[in-house]
């Protein structure tokens, strides 16, 4: 919808010229990730400790000895969870524009696709089932 919304106003307004990458990144993070960040900041540091979709399924998010998570710790929980999805749209935004070298948007995008996977493989060997988001912040799911 941002999107859609983004190109309609974009046509109507006059062309801006060139727009430096890190503008397009800044852009990028505060119309995409920041919402979502701070969605689940909110939602995972409040009193209920979970998104609409953990409450409805019955799971909280709270410390490793299973206490109610402080705001900073669920706010670098959500930060390490959404890196990869920054990532991504740093180097598919670099792609678009063509002004990094070929060797740093390959390796910003590799990044964006190993540390979830990396993250999974934690979980899998965790006996708690922790991804790395939870092993950083000091967090686990649990059912609650």
């Amino acid at each position: 919808m941002l999107t859609v919304l983004g190109l309609g106003a974009r046509s109507l307004l006059p062309d801006p010229g060139p727009i430096p990458p890190v503008a397009a990144d800044a852009v990028a993070f505060g119309f995409s990730v920041l919402p979502v960040w701070a969605y689940l900041t909110v939602s995972e540091a409040g009193p209920r400790r979970g998104t609409w979709g953990k409450r409805r399924t019955g799971l909280a998010v709270v410390t490793r000895d299973g206490r109610r998570a402080g705001g900073g710790r669920i706010a670098v929980r959500n930060a390490v969870k959404l890196l990869p999805w920054q990532l991504a749209h740093v180097a598919v935004a670099r792609i678009i524009a063509e002004v990094d070298a070929p060797v740093t948007v390959a390796t910003t995008y590799a990044l964006s696709l190993l540390i979830p996977a990396v993250s999974i493989a934690i979980a899998w060997r965790d006996p708690a089932h922790r991804a790395l988001h939870d092993l950083v912040a000091g967090t686990r799911v649990v059912r609650g």
